[in-house]
């Protein structure tokens, strides 16, 4: 099966490594990517303007449908944004009357119910957990991973469809296993990162990444694991208030590809971004 990569705006300038990463294991894993003509998800303006945001997220529905591919995403808000688009077009008819009428203007069309993955989805269901572990060519044995799973692709539960158990989810901690390393049962696993209030109120923005940093090495973790490009971005936030603060270093937050690109020996550096 192939698959049209969504690797996300922010990923061009800010963490060029995911899709870097990513499309090492992908390869690794003989899961075909193509990257076709995306924009943005609609996730920045979404409590903005919600016209805007579907039609944003719709159009790259109607290019990944025109291409007859199912869509895989590296980022939890493109995932959950995209999810809710499909929800909601397929659900209102004058949203998808006013939706076409505008993506017509570009000779797209969109009928609605393109698959589409988040990169842990897609190693959970759709890629077979013995291929996975055959490529593991150094098994992180001894390292303990904190996963930081994000909100925006747990909820809400019935649209996203992310974990079958949304209040005590264990995907992501299902794929960091099959790399040999240890996961810890971190309390503030499913808290948010904080990245969404940034602009809005970077002081409690602040104390919520500072607190999962404190908490993850509290609780006994060696790397936190993110798979989210905000999330992400929060956490390189947090680690530069950390150092500027003349702090010790914090533990690493790394990417879930970079964890499997380094059990599968394809990464040299945790946290490379070239």
């Amino acid at each position: 099966m192939k698959y049209a990569l969504f690797s996300g705006c922010r990923t061009g300038f800010d963490i060029p490594q995911h899709p870097r990463s990513a499309k090492a294991v992908l390869s690794r894993l003989n899961v075909a990517v193509e990257e076709l003509d995306f924009g943005c998800c609609g996730y920045p303006v979404k409590e903005k303007n919600l016209d805007a945001f579907l039609l944003l997220a719709i159009r790259n529905l109607a290019i990944a449908q025109a291409h007859h591919l199912p869509v895989l995403t590296l980022c939890k808000c493109c995932f959950g944004s995209l999810k809710q688009a499909d929800h909601y077009f397929q659900n209102d008819s004058e949203k998808r009357v006013m939706i076409n009428r505008i993506l017509e203007k570009e000779g797209l069309h969109y009928i609605g119910g393109v698959k589409i993955h988040h990169i842990l989805t897609l190693l959970d269901r759709e890629v077979d957990t013995g291929i996975i572990q055959r490529s593991v060519a150094h098994p992180l044995n001894g390292i303990k991973v904190a996963a930081s799973y994000g909100c925006h692709a747990l909820r809400p539960s019935t649209i996203t469809g992310f974990d079958d158990h949304p209040n005590a989810p264990t995907i992501f901690e299902r794929i960091i296993a099959l790399t040999g390393a240890e996961t810890v049962n971190w309390s503030k696993r499913l808290e948010c990162c904080g990245n969404p209030l940034l602009e809005k109120n970077s002081t409690l923005a602040r104390d919520f990444i500072l607190k999962k940093y404190e908490t993850a090495e509290q609780e006994g973790a060696d790397i936190i694991c993110t798979a989210c490009n905000y999330c992400h971005m929060q956490y390189e936030y947090g680690r530069d208030l950390i150092l500027k603060s003349g702090s010790k270093s914090p533990i690493p937050a790394i990417l879930l590809t970079q964890l499997l690109g380094r059990a599968m020996g394809l990464e040299k550096d945790w946290t490379a971004k070239k």
